[in-house]
């Protein structure tokens, strides 16, 4: 016996008796998932580990949350709306505040990589050994004139200076700097020299250290945080991390300076990473974060000059004579070159 062939119209009834199956199904599903769910209420990203983060709630408890799909990745520091999971003890990330700065890093294939989120200041680490490298000093200094904020330059392991000698090489070197009005904070964990000095910069702001591997970020941060053992104890433990080097940025609070506050002001602490770049610019933007440069621009014969190989130009004249120096010239075409060989989106 053949079957009976359903009606164009016996099609459709099928199909909305179908649809609204899966409807009711979905519904009935979100609606006992949220019953589990607290009252939302906003908390602090500490680290992110995995597809989920660290959060820090109102009353300084942390819970393993998950992030909502569509909130893409989410790096210490930045501000969310959550909800704990009641029958779990964790949570769910649903919002994130709109950020007020956000520094990033190249990833693979082109991506970026934040590695912070609304932070005020910006803590350059360089030690006098392995050796300090300007090329790097430029390019966080542009990053943070792209964000507006201020940076300093830490002169760390300054206790490895054997000699006179050595000071005036280490003050040659940052010369440039010292002339554009960056500050420049020797410090040491070993003697505490400038140590009181960098709190006090710190004090009541979101801040981040960043430099190359082996700068000793992480024993500044030691020596900042009396108790940082045991606040990395208890972030192992809350993330089932264990024992961390930083692969992650990961944000501390500060003691605070004035005993009737809660922080000092919170530090994140970013991967050493062996070359950093900041985001690509026009040609006419990276020259105005080049404050050294402003005397001399809109001088060049030509009016899109690179400073490269074209003829008259003033940038290049003030290299020759001194007025601008040679490493801070020789990381402006770095950066140009870099920019120009980004593919475009």
């Amino acid at each position: 016996m053949a079957k009976r062939k359903l009606t164009q119209q016996q099609k459709r009834r099928v199909d909305e008796q179908l649809q609204n199956r899966k409807v009711e199904k979905k519904s009935t599903s979100t609606s006992s998932h949220n019953t589990q769910l607290g009252e939302e209420q906003t908390g602090l990203v500490i680290t992110s580990f995995g597809k989920r983060v660290l959060v820090e709630s109102e009353t300084g408890e942390h819970y393993r949350c998950a992030i909502r799909q569509h909130l893409g990745k989410l790096v210490a520091g930045d501000q969310v709306i959550w909800q704990t999971d009641i029958e779990e003890q964790t949570g769910v990330v649903i919002r994130v505040l709109p950020r007020k700065h956000e520094l990033s890093r190249p990833g693979f294939r082109g991506q970026t990589r934040m590695i912070a989120a609304n932070i005020d200041f910006i803590g350059i680490v360089m030690p006098v050994l392995p050796g300090i490298h300007p090329d790097m000093i430029d390019r966080y200094l542009v990053a943070a004139n792209q964000l507006d904020i201020p940076a300093i330059i830490i002169i760390n392991k300054v206790d490895l200076l054997d000699n006179e000698t050595d000071w005036e090489d280490i003050a040659a070197l940052l010369e440039p700097y010292a002339e554009m009005g960056v500050e420049l904070l020797p410090a040491s964990t070993i003697s505490h020299a400038g140590l009181e000095d960098l709190r006090a910069f710190m004090d009541g702001k979101n801040s981040v250290f960043v430099g190359p591997s082996g700068a000793g970020k992480s024993s500044l941060i030691n020596a900042l945080i009396p108790d940082l053992h045991i606040r990395v104890g208890t972030l192992s433990d809350a993330t089932g991390l264990g024992k961390h080097t930083t692969t992650n940025s990961i944000l501390y609070h500060l003691p605070p300076l004035n005993p009737s506050e809660q922080y000092g002001g919170n530090l994140i602490d970013s991967p050493g990473i062996r070359q950093f770049s900041p985001t690509p610019c026009s040609l006419s933007e990276l020259e105005n974060y080049y404050p050294d440069f402003s005397p001399y621009l809109g001088q060049c014969k030509y009016n899109n000059c690179t400073h490269s190989i074209e003829p008259h130009c003033a940038i290049k004249h003030a290299v020759e004579h001194g007025e601008i120096a040679v490493s801070r010239y020789q990381s402006f075409q770095r950066l140009l070159t870099e920019f120009k060989s980004e593919p475009e989106h």
